[in-house]
């Protein structure tokens, strides 16, 4: 049979949940601070620094620069490949460490640098073989092309992605956003 706890246990036990709250709420803070941007606004599109739009690139090229850029990526499919993997990987033990009883706050912390420093170098590695690719284009597809390389790519209303089934992206069971059914 388990003894009652006595009044300092009882005043131990709830600094360290009140300890643990502050700890969720202030990575959850963090967190919300990428995710929003400065200021506290959340972003319409792309952060700044989130690449190339490369979709542009297209447009201007010719079957025979298509070619070589498919060719160009097929040479590092493999590295982007596992670079992709890792990537999901890290994001499925950060959705892990987020969704444990508790938080091993140090684990999380260098978890996400880490996956930060993947991201960079990913975007990096991509960014790279798209501008020395469009080095080696005439002058007139360059001109063309740097006018809208570094622009957000538009979006038309209901083109793109279809719409995201309720719950998480790995198929877990997850929330279900759909609106509440109007009679019971």
């Amino acid at each position: 049979m388990t003894k009652p706890m006595s009044k300092s246990m009882k005043w131990i036990v709830g600094a360290l949940a009140l300890s643990l709250a502050t700890n969720v709420f202030f990575i959850g803070f963090a967190i919300g601070k990428r995710v929003l941007g400065p200021g506290g606004q959340q972003m319409s599109g792309p952060p700044p620094d989130a690449g190339l739009n490369v979709r542009s690139l297209n447009q201007y090229l010719s079957q025979e620069e298509k070619t070589a850029a498919r060719e160009l990526l097929a040479e590092n499919r493999r590295t982007l490949r596992e670079k992709a993997k890792q990537i999901r990987r890290n994001e499925r033990e950060i959705r892990r460490l987020l969704v444990a009883e508790t938080i091993d706050s140090d684990q999380l912390s260098k978890l996400l640098d880490s996956h930060a420093k993947l991201m960079s170098e990913t975007r990096l590695t991509t960014r790279r073989l798209v501008l020395e690719f469009v080095a080696t284009l005439d002058v007139e597809t360059r001109r063309a092309v740097a006018e809208d390389l570094f622009k957000p790519p538009r979006r038309r209303p209901g083109v793109g992605r279809p719409p995201r089934a309720p719950g998480s992206p790995d198929g877990e069971p997850g929330f279900d956003r759909s609106p509440p059914p109007d009679e019971f």
